[in-house]
């Protein structure tokens, strides 16, 4: 582990003197000792304010100011009434001191809190940063600089009207004294120059060494919504990328002139970077190789609010898939909210790991070819509201934490996002913006994970093109997952990967992908939106006892223009759908004489905008067609099918991720429905997850999940329909250092993927107690693309052991 970021309040050190404060620190630190013990970094991020108190500082350390005290919304005058909550109770309409004596504390005490964390953490062995974050909102302080002094910063509406600071903002002039600028601001100062000037004083003074930029604070103005300066919801406005963009890359500028050698952590935006192009300009492209020598932003810890675990995922390994020069992605778990009275793990997750597995599943492909997993774990927050630290989390969330960073991808998965980095920010900032594109480019990918496609290894186009010809080798036998080309150059690659024999999964529309058209026998007509009908049997692919609705709405705003795609004269869609009287091809394939496939998806997205909300609303599922069952329909006929059991369309399909480690298949999963089971089939067989039982029906593999899981697979098996059982089994022989079972077996091929090192795998038919032999089944070793399997030279019956 790189680093350890530990996250924390001042709450528990409230009122303590300087050995109480030590023995509090301690006290922290105690039950993560184990987590602890993976790194010599560590940094503590002190939740102290929102960031008011870097912006009024005036260089007198014995002056007061105000800090997170409370439980509620701090700045609940910016925020819209609830008509709901007339009385105000609610912590959204006021708030409420975490405890009754909780007064003001000076920036000396603040420095003494830092400085004890120093020296416990030193006499640990731990080298020690301490961050202080800058949150553009007023959740968790009062703020007179914010909501009285200068609203004229407030240019984001995210929490009420006016209610959010914009990093490119720009100061009016007034006298206040501050450290930066005794003598008042200046009229016309940047949000980036104050803020660094003040920030890298108040450091020198308390003894920080970096800033964390939070909630988006630098990556735009509406970095929760997808709407903003470029996107109001129904339109998109290109024209005004440039100028935006350029105000963005400003603060970051003026920031470093003014504050050009501490570290800088940041949270990005709760979205992706087509999404955040499109609605913000947000360049991230040219924000991480600006020189402003920036940790990237972590997941999103938004699914804790709302399971749209498909947003965090798309939107983490399009911020990751580039990095910063010499930086490495970071995790960040959600343990305990020292503001809003919750501890996601005891009661958003319902103690569940799902936000530690699939964010962990995740990796990215560098230029040079190695599979980067996050390298940096961040603990938000070590405190609950009441600045209390119950050890039960600790306890529970360690086991989780240390198992998924202990198995972190070291091999491309089986789907692979091949995500256009470059070529995003060229289009958005080029002749010919297509903004509508950009946020499908994200989109697109949110749906089909929240539906269960297991995407979680992502590489850049331009990771690619530097591999040259090692792509074929490095990503053979997987299936590469990317948008339709924004320009017929782009077309090049993925052309190169499916006649070389690989399978390509392509979805949005193809009026810029001139030869994908015309092998897949498409051609451009009359552009077209509106209600779609198909066919209910399109969707043929769960088992829901009713047949689907056979109609969606595409509107062209959300799904990349208009439908164009429609059959040539000597051609047949694999789907087709009627809208305006217009046939439109909604799903087409094509093979290659090598053995290659491309499967293509038009993609439309059933959602629509509502003004009450941050996100795009799905349309009603009860009456729209499940348009991402097609994404699974595609992927099946690419040899990987998933597909599920529910008893109505509109119930929510579990996230599922699936990963590679030391030649281990492992299965993660979101199950917001636990009713709702699921069948998997593999070119390898029926996978068999380890501890379960399970029916093969129709080759493929069932299960049922709780809320969150984890489960390893090295066994595949090929057998008609029938009950299994796989379970671990003790070593229990000299020499062994591992052995799993299969029962109920039946005229079966069995596959296993042994462990990378591991020594020469036995199986044994049917072994007798005490288990130290038997009919030993001859395996022969295949060389797949996806490392070395072994595989029964006959079919078995029974129950066989298998030993390493």
């Amino acid at each position: 582990m790189q680093n350890l970021n530990l996250e924390i309040s001042l709450k528990p050190f409230y009122g303590l003197d300087d050995d109480a404060t030590r023995a509090a620190c301690e006290a922290v630190l105690a039950p993560w000792a184990a987590v602890l013990a993976q790194t010599d970094s560590v940094s503590v991020m002190f939740w102290a304010a929102d960031g008011s108190e870097i912006l009024d500082y005036a260089g007198d350390l014995d002056a007061t100011f105000e800090w997170a005290r409370f439980i509620g919304n701090a700045n609940a005058h910016v925020h819209p009434v609830i008509p709901a909550d007339p009385e105000n109770k609610s912590l959204h309409a006021r708030a409420y001191l975490y405890r009754d004596d909780a007064g003001l504390i000076t920036y000396r005490r603040f420095a003494e809190i830092i400085r004890a964390w120093r020296k416990v953490l030193s006499a640990k062995g731990k080298k020690m940063r301490a961050i202080l974050p800058f949150d553009p909102g007023g959740e968790f302080a009062p703020s007179s600089f914010k909501y009285e002094r200068h609203r004229e910063v407030c240019l984001a509406n995210t929490m009420g009207k006016a209610s959010f600071v914009c990093c490119y903002g720009i100061l009016d002039a007034d006298t206040h004294h501050y450290a930066g600028f005794p003598g008042g601001i200046p009229q016309g100062t940047s949000m980036g120059t104050f803020l660094g000037r003040q920030f890298r004083l108040l450091a020198r003074d308390i003894g920080l060494d970096a800033i964390w930029l939070s909630n988006g604070f630098g990556f735009g103005m509406e970095t929760w919504k997808t709407v903003g300066p470029l996107f109001d919801g129904e339109k998109f406005l290109p024209e005004l990328a440039p100028s935006t963009r350029d105000r963005i890359l400003g603060f970051w500028r003026d920031f470093r002139r003014e504050c050009p050698e501490l570290g800088v952590f940041t949270r990005g935006t709760n979205l992706g970077t087509g999404t955040d192009l499109a609605s913000d300009a947000t360049c991230l492209r040219e924000i991480y190789s600006g020189g402003f020598d920036l940790e990237p932003p972590p997941n999103s810890p938004w699914a804790a609010l709302n399971g749209d675990f498909g947003l965090e995922l798309a939107g983490y390994m399009g911020r990751i898939v580039e990095l910063p020069p010499g930086k490495s992605p970071l995790f960040r778990f959600y343990i305990h909210d020292p503001w809003w009275l919750n501890s996601p793990w005891l009661d958003r997750y319902e103690r569940q790991p799902h936000d530690i597995y699939l964010p962990l599943s995740v990796s990215r492909v560098a230029a040079d070819g190695r599979v980067e997993p996050p390298q940096s774990l961040s603990l938000l927050t070590l405190d609950d509201s009441y600045g209390r630290m119950p050890e039960v989390v600790p306890q529970e969330v360690t086991p989780h934490l240390l198992r998924a960073w202990n198995e972190r991808p070291d091999a491309p998965g089986p789907l692979v996002w091949l995500y256009p980095f470059d070529e995003l920010h060229e289009n958005l900032f080029g002749q010919a913006p297509a903004p509508e594109r950009l946020f499908h480019t994200d989109w697109f990918a949110r749906e089909a994970l929240n539906d269960g496609l297991p995407l979680n290894t992502v590489v850049s186009t331009r990771s690619w093109r530097a591999l040259g010809e090692q792509v074929f080798t490095r990503f053979a036998g997987r299936v590469i997952v990317s948008p339709a080309p924004l320009d017929a150059a782009d077309e090049d690659p993925l052309l190169a990967w499916a006649d070389h024999g690989g399978k390509l999964l392509v979805y949005g529309p193809l009026d810029r992908a001139p030869r994908l058209r015309q092998r897949l026998g498409l051609q451009l007509a009359t552009p077209v939106e509106g209600d779609v009908q198909l066919p209910s049997s399109a969707a043929a692919l769960d088992a829901i006892p009713a047949p689907a609705p056979d109609r969606y709405r595409h509107q062209s705003v959300i799904s990349a223009g208009h439908l164009r795609e429609a059959a040539t004269s000597d051609a047949a869609p694999l789907v087709e759908g009627l809208c305006q009287g217009e046939h439109r091809a909604l799903a087409a394939r094509c093979d290659t004489a090598a053995g290659g496939a491309i499967e293509w998806l038009r993609g439309s997205l059933p959602m629509h905008f509502t003004k009450e909300e941050h996100l795009p609303q799905r349309d009603d599922p009860a009456t729209t067609f499940p348009l991402s069952t097609l994404v699974r329909q595609a992927l099946a006929r690419l040899g990987w099918r998933i597909s599920f059991t529910a008893q109505t369309h509109a119930q929510r399909r579990p996230v599922l991720a699936l990963h590679r480690q030391a030649n281990g298949w492992f299965f993660s999963g979101y199950t917001p429905d636990t009713t709702v089971g699921f069948s998997l089939k593999t070119p390898f067989g029926a996978p068999l997850l380890l501890g379960m039982e399970t029916w093969i029906r129709d080759g493929a593999s069932g299960y049922r999940m709780p809320r969150g899981w984890r489960a390893e697979c090295r066994v595949f098996v090929e057998q008609a329909d029938g009950w299994l059982r796989h379970l671990e089994e003790l070593p229990g022989q000299i020499g062994v250092t591992r052995r799993m079972w299969v029962h109920g077996l039946a005229d079966a091929i069995v596959r296993f993927f042994p462990p990378t090192g591991s020594g020469p795998t036995t199986l044994w038919l049917n072994p007798q107690w005490p288990y130290i032999g038997g009919e030993s089944v001859p395996l022969r070793e295949i060389a797949t693309p996806h490392g070395p399997m072994l595989e029964t030279t006959r079919p078995v019956s029974g129950t066989v052991l298998l030993s390493w």
